[in-house]
């Protein structure tokens, strides 16, 4: 297969970009010229037609071409100028400016040598006829068709990446057709559908190039995910023998339905000779580590040992504590193993597992180090899927030959699920256990804040504890939201003056275990914190908790939240506190308020916000596709679900397609 260096080169190749650029530019994941070349317009600009100034429609953007006359500045504070000026005398233009300095300002300068001018922007009525509000204008005329409007990062100019995309498609010829003929179709080719996603004629062709590209982003990720499920080397773990029984003789209270349905399927994928990869999905609360005690039970029942990887280290001390409890009195021997241990401690931890002494081990991002060996890695659990990405799932899976068990407190919607988890057979537990609580949900005005506050004083009086929660950690000139550093002088100072209140946020180092250690000890009655509580907590002495500018928040998240209070035998309060309540907020409000059942709440969450926010953002922390909406384009993601198995059941090795195996390896999910 040819090789495309050309494409695989460095940004550094392209014009004006040095080491220093090339370092800004990391940060908007462009590192190639195959970066570049496919790094998508976020927007496009309709330079399709030149208006005259006295053709203007008013609110559409469009290009208008005139005479620059009646060209004024005027100082109207300290610091700010406005600059006027008519296109033919017909339409007014307007330009707001900073300038300090005496004289003429920069703008002023550079239009006092203009003749003809060309404007694009929204016009709106004025009091003598038409008017631009600082619209954008070009000295010499743009080149029509549609202009791309690409995503930006300081120092880095639209124009500058309009000139770097255009040297990249100087190499798009290198560029290998991945789709097959007979999975392509009536879609334009790849080189053709890059070239008119950057600079399309017209709109017709810009979006022939967006389904043809969307498409090829669906079926390479959904395709991706089947192929990693063909390992066949599978553990076939033995029928369950008396150690099993024993322990499900120990249970302190009756299954569920859906967890008996549960530990059914996970026995049968186990007792499998093929590889067990199968998502638990419950809502808050449902019952899921009773599967994972399960499981780990069955494995070390079959000689085999467990690891099971969860997102923090405070969750790996409570899982650690819950799986001793419920595994040593059966004789299996149960370790911690995470970053915050005396290297000597974690030497003993590796040491044990690579001869056998340890039956299962729980941690963090810790169990998938180099020094962390096994001896018999026959199960792998991970806890909290949504905290890890595919890769650090696949290098768990890579320390032994081991069946996979992922679970997930965070129902997703079916339609979302074919992406995130395409890889894993589903299993959902939607019932309760008997004597789980509900938690009572109040959405509350503002004006009655104190109130809320004093009734959190009040519980905390009775020997209970709450929380308080931020969206931020700090201030945002965009956003208005109270901020957890800022508030907690001001929350201890007055409504929260004579309890104990202690605060933790995503930007703390290890402190941040300590918090959390102390909170759980009871050394804390109130804790002020940003949404790295929304796993990883479980105090059941939690009664309370107060959500700040909850309309910032997603849905399933606030769910997640509130699934922190009420763990214990008192029912738990949640009080959601709206700032900027519009009817849109109020209506998502509502549904949190109204509901309880996770899995209703995770589609209301994409039907009212969308995918963007849900998975906008990989879980991982990179974006999940360059240009596919998972909502907008459930079509195309069907349309290549279906292209996958056929392609998969017709040639499963992809013999007959030696450039699409290549896209595959290249890809980085």
């Amino acid at each position: 297969m040819k090789h495309d260096t050309a494409l695989d080169a460095p940004v550094t190749v392209l014009p004006g970009v040095g080491d220093k650029r090339a370092q800004t530019l990391k940060t908007l994941g462009l590192e190639t010229v195959r970066d570049v070349l496919f790094s998508f317009p976020r927007a496009y600009k309709d330079f399709q037609k030149v208006v005259r100034p006295h053709e203007v429609e008013v609110g559409v953007e469009q290009l208008t071409y005139g005479r620059l006359t009646n060209l004024h500045e005027r100082r109207i504070s300290q610091g700010r100028r406005v600059i006027q000026a008519q296109l033919d005398g017909v339409l007014g233009l307007t330009w707001f400016v900073h300038h300090k300095g005496y004289g003429s300002s920069f703008l002023y300068r550079k239009l006092q040598k203009v003749q003809d001018l060309w404007v694009y922007g929204s016009a709106k009525p004025a009091l003598f006829g038409m008017e631009m509000s600082s619209p954008e204008f070009f000295l010499r005329a743009p080149k029509l068709g549609l202009m791309p409007v690409y995503p930006l990062v300081s120092g880095v100019s639209n124009a500058q990446r309009i000139r770097w995309i255009e040297a990249a498609l100087k190499h798009v010829r290198l560029l290998q057709e991945c789709l097959p003929e007979p999975i392509k179709g009536d879609y334009p080719g790849r080189i053709e559908a890059l070239r008119h996603i950057h600079f399309p004629p017209d709109w017709s062709s810009q979006a022939r190039a967006r389904e043809r590209l969307v498409f090829e982003e669906f079926f390479l990720f959904l395709l991706g995910l089947q192929k990693g499920k063909e390992r066949k080397d599978g553990i076939a773990h033995k029928p369950d023998d008396e150690l099993v029984k024993k322990y499900l003789k120990r249970l302190p209270f009756e299954l569920t339905k859906g967890q008996a349905d549960a530990l059914r399927q996970v026995a049968s994928d186990m007792e499998s000779p093929w590889p067990m990869r199968r998502l638990i999905q419950g809502d808050v609360g449902s019952g899921k580590t009773v599967v994972a005690e399960y499981s780990a039970v069955k494995a070390v029942a079959s000689q085999g040992q467990v690891a099971m990887m969860v997102p923090t280290e405070v969750l790996a001390r409570q899982m650690v504590g819950r799986m001793k409890a419920a595994l040593e009195p059966l004789g299996i021997v149960v370790e911690l193993l995470i970053g915050n241990m005396k290297d000597k401690e974690q030497e003993r931890v590796r040491t044990a597992l690579e001869a056998g002494e340890v039956h299962v081990v729980v941690g963090t991002h810790a169990l998938i180090t180099e020094k962390v060996n096994f001896r018999n890695l026959t199960l792998a659990i991970v806890d909290e899927q949504h905290r890890f990405g595919v890769r650090q799932r696949s290098a768990l899976l890579g320390k032994g030959n081991a069946d996979l068990l992922v679970m997930s407190a965070t129902p997703i919607p079916r339609s979302l699920a074919l992406t995130m988890y395409g890889d894993l057979d589903t299993t959902e537990i939607r019932e309760l256990p008997a004597g789980r609580q509900i938690v009572d949900t109040r959405l509350v005005d503002p004006a009655r804040r104190h109130d809320v506050y004093r009734y959190v004083v009040s519980r905390v009086s009775h020997g209970e504890q709450a929380y308080v929660v931020f969206p931020l950690v700090e201030e945002s000139e965009h956003l208005d939201a109270k901020a957890a550093v800022q508030e907690m002088e001001e929350l201890k100072r007055g409504p929260l003056s004579a309890v104990r209140v202690g605060l933790i946020h995503g930007q703390m180092g290890k402190e941040k275990e300590a918090v959390f250690e102390a909170f759980a000890a009871h050394e804390i009655d109130v804790l002020l914190a940003t949404t790295v509580i929304e796993v990883g907590m479980n105090v059941p002495n939690a009664t309370v908790m107060v959500i700040e500018n909850a309309e910032r928040f997603g849905l399933a998240q606030l769910h997640q939240l509130r699934g922190r209070v009420g763990r214990g035998h008192k029912g738990g309060i949640c009080f959601l506190l709206a700032y900027n309540l519009s009817e849109h907020s109020r209506e998502r409000l509502e549904v949190v308020r109204r509901s309880n059942d996770g899995f209703f709440i995770a589609e209301e969450d994409l039907r009212l916000r969308g995918p963007g926010d849900l998975l906008g953002i990989r879980q991982w922390g990179q974006p999940l596709f360059r240009l596919a909406d998972l909502q907008g384009d459930q079509e195309l993601l069907q349309r290549a679900a279906d292209k996958v198995h056929e392609l998969l059941r017709d040639d499963p090795s992809l013999a007959a397609y030696p450039n699409l195996r290549g896209e595959l390896a290249r890809q980085t999910w």
